[in-house]
């Protein structure tokens, strides 16, 4: 498999439904003050909601280094900015430690981030869809598709489809069932787009 040894520069895709929520592509140097990030710069989104103004960033860390394998870890960070001054709402941190075959932490290009209003509530949906692989042969890799609303996180969990059509199922966690409908709708969605991509191409 390819290396990542650079960061890898993510297309951003943004979903709008019910209430318009414009999204604007930041780079590393255009974030706000106070606005920061592990690793290496993926991609942030700001936005204006009910909530106020609003910054997501993406970062990865790779590190060949560890005792026992590979490190691979990603994260993303949600702020509201206000009067200058940012502050994180929540964030989410996942890996793949001690790896000592091919392996790989990235975001799913196309499906991270993207932002919806399902509900019509007025915050908007933040969507973010990823891949967890450590392997040394062509089964399945960890996938998982994460929507915060405001601080309520629900998560879609399970593995990708295997080169050879194994593989593919989730599981909605319990949070995520008693969600509105339109959310577990475009989770399926997300998961149907991006289950059988290629790792080497995120």
């Amino acid at each position: 498999m390819k290396t990542l040894a650079a960061p890898l520069l993510l297309a951003a895709a943004f979903a709008v439904h019910a209430a318009p929520v414009k999204p604007v592509s930041l780079s590393a140097v255009q974030l706000p003050a106070g606005v920061t990030f592990k690793g290496d710069f993926q991609q942030a989104v700001r936005w204006t909601d009910a909530e106020g103004d609003n910054v997501v960033v993406l970062s990865t860390h790779h590190d060949e280094e560890s005792e026992y394998g590979a490190n691979d870890d990603l994260y993303a960070v949600r702020y509201t900015v206000a009067d200058g001054a940012a502050k994180a709402r929540w964030n989410l941190h996942d890996f793949i430690h001690d790896c000592p075959v091919d392996h790989q932490a990235s975001f799913l290009k196309g499906a991270a981030v993207q932002l919806t209003d399902l509900d019509g509530d007025g915050p908007a949906e933040v969507w973010l869809a990823y891949r967890l692989m450590c392997r040394g042969d062509i089964s399945s890799d960890t996938m998982k598709v994460i929507v915060y609303q405001a601080a309520q996180k629900y998560a879609m969990r399970g593995e990708t489809e295997a080169v050879d059509g194994k593989g593919g199922g989730y599981t909605f966690d319990p949070a995520f069932m008693d969600a509105p409908k339109a959310f577990r709708d475009f989770a399926r969605k997300l998961w149907a787009e991006h289950v059988a991509d290629d790792p080497d191409q995120h």
